[in-house]
This record gives structure tokens, C-alpha cells and sequence, in this order.
């Protein structure tokens, strides 16, 4: 039985996570409350005030979308830097060990 290999592209983790950002923050600045809904904008009362209603509930929608991008984002940004992390402490204890067999270090 072979063993199997495990590998984490820790920039493509860090890179996905730092695109959900900009995305959001794309997003956050563009407000739906923005969008003229006024009768005489849309030319019809009855649509107007249907717009607004839409609207209403899409920037409620937009800002749950982006709260959780953001978090999204941040555990991406996050997971990266622990593996970058983990990866660097057994780098490191590799390096004490292998210092240690040749009688680099004595302990």
C-alpha cells in the first residue's frame, strides 16, 4: 500500500482569499439603495414603489452576501498563513534533528 501525498497551494489560498476581499469591498461600495426608484424615474407609480420594495430586500440580501464574503475571506487569508506557519515549525524541527544526528547539536 502506497502512501499518499498531501499538498496545500498556500499562495492560491491566500490569492482566493485576497479576490472574495476586493470583491466584497466592490460590492460594499456599490449600495442598491442607490437605484432611482421614484415613479417618474421608472414611469409608472405602481412599478416604482414594486422596485423599491425589491430593492429594499436585495440590499438586505447584498449585505448578507458580503458579511459572509468577508469572513470567507479573512479564513482563506488565515488558513494560509497557518499552514505557511506549520510549515515553517517543521522546517525548523527537521533542521534541529537533522543538526543533531550530525552532531551539530547535543541535547
Amino acid at each position: 500500500m502506497g502512501a499518499e501525498s498531501f499538498h496545500v497551494d498556500v499562495e492560491a489560498l491566500k490569492n482566493a482569499g485576497l479576490g472574495a476581499a476586493d470583491l466584497m469591498a466592490l460590492l460594499g461600495s456599490h449600495r442598491v439603495e442607490d437605484i432611482d426608484c421614484d415613479a417618474d424615474a421608472v414611469g409608472h407609480e405602481g412599478l416604482g414603489a414594486a422596485l423599491a420594495r425589491f430593492c429594499e430586500r436585495w440590499q438586505v440580501g447584498v449585505k448578507n452576501l458580503t458579511k459572509d464574503g468577508r469572513v470567507l475571506s479573512r479564513n482563506l487569508i488565515d488558513t494560509a498563513g497557518a499552514y505557511l506557519e506549520v510549515d515553517h515549525q517543521v522546517a525548523a524541527s527537521l533542521d534541529r534533528i537533522v543538526s543533531h544526528t550530525r552532531g551539530g547539536a547535543h541535547g
